[in-house]
């Protein structure tokens, strides 16, 4: 279901630059599963999509963007016992919290990647390449706040729960995989 998500949602909102699905799905599935079937479906959304759309082998920054992603979900991977939560405004605010985050840290990532594959190796380029990313980093971050809060948060809730791949200790609140 996560893949389809966001391997579809890549494809349909493709024509809305830094709107998408695939983070969100990426995230739930480091949430949600063990880290190398999440990291699985991580490549496999990205690298079929690539191909669906005519991007895989055709984009210089393709190196940047796959590693943005895998870097979103180790790092999910390593958070989500602190993630987890039942249906409170504390989680909603976690989510959120976190899809603000992960854009931040992606388009900061893959803005490096346009600046060292595109421009002269300056400081004033590398400021420059920031600052024309604003307005994409101010999209991708509305983005990820309505994905993350109005489908990521739901979503978690009900697959957490009915999961067999999640084990929850509630002594210790944990989420053991």
């Amino acid at each position: 279901m996560l893949f389809i998500w966001g391997f579809v949602g890549r494809i349909v909102l493709h024509e809305y630059h830094n709107f998408e699905t695939i983070m969100v799905s990426v995230f739930l599935a480091s949430m949600l599963l063990p880290i190398g079937l999440s990291l699985t479906i991580t490549m496999s959304m990205i690298v079929l999509s690539d191909i669906y759309l005519g991007y895989f082998g055709n984009s210089k920054i393709i190196f940047f963007t796959y590693t943005g992603f895998l870097m979103i979900s180790i790092i999910t991977s390593k958070i989500k016992s602190r993630m987890s939560g039942g249906f409170a405004a504390a989680t909603v605010y976690k989510f959120t919290g976190t899809g603000i985050i992960f854009a931040a840290i992606y388009d900061t990532w893959t803005n490096f990647g346009v600046f060292w594959l595109s421009y002269e190796h300056t400081l004033d380029n590398l400021i420059l390449v920031y600052v024309l990313g604003i307005p994409f980093m101010i999209y991708h971050l509305l983005s990820n706040i309505v994905t993350f809060t109005l489908i990521g948060f739901p979503v978690y809730q009900i697959l957490a729960k009915d999961s067999p791949l999640i084990e929850v200790n509630e002594e210790a609140e944990n989420i053991k995989v």
